[in-house]
């Protein structure tokens, strides 16, 4: 049976939507901010700002990227691997600058980062059809994540927008 730690390693991406949907209920109690725009800044900061840039570096380097690779059910030592991590250490700067910025910048951000999770999501589904992968890392919660918090996003950009 798994130990706590592995069940967070394999359920990451719902780890860190806890840790951002905590951090918002707070402020958003404690500052009385608009919950939409509260909600969707700390998703950007948490999932997509330090999951993004813990990925880029959890992807590109030796040992971690070779694990990684295997829970993914894909080859080891891809150049893939790499580019994989450039990607997400990217759209890692782009959600913690988002965070500060906010405004269009936060507009930008929603719109490529959930173009690139969504994708990737498309990318895990049709790897389990095909080639059925169901690896940790790219089955179960992962595509779920993958699929819905850019629809997650874009709702709650959508609603800060108009007012609500």
């Amino acid at each position: 049976m798994p130990g706590i730690g592995e069940k967070i390693r394999n359920h990451f991406a719902l780890f860190f939507l806890v840790i951002a949907l905590l951090c918002a209920v707070v402020e958003i109690i404690l500052f009385k901010t608009g919950i939409p725009e509260t909600i969707l800044a700390w998703i950007l900061l948490i999932n997509i700002g330090f999951q993004g840039i813990l990925a880029g570096f959890m992807h590109w380097y030796g040992p971690t990227a070779d694990n990684i690779a295997e829970k993914l059910g894909w080859m080891q030592k891809s150049p893939f691997q790499k580019e994989v991590a450039a990607a997400d250490a990217a759209f890692g700067v782009l959600g913690v600058l988002s965070f500060f910025i906010r405004d269009n910048f936060l507009v930008a951000t929603v719109i490529g980062g959930s173009v690139m999770i969504f994708f990737m999501g498309i990318g895990h589904v049709l790897d389990m059809r095909k080639s059925k992968n169901i690896s940790p890392y790219n089955a179960g919660s992962v595509v779920y994540f993958d699929l819905l918090l850019p629809v997650v996003m874009i709702v709650l950009l959508v609603l800060w927008k108009t007012g609500y």
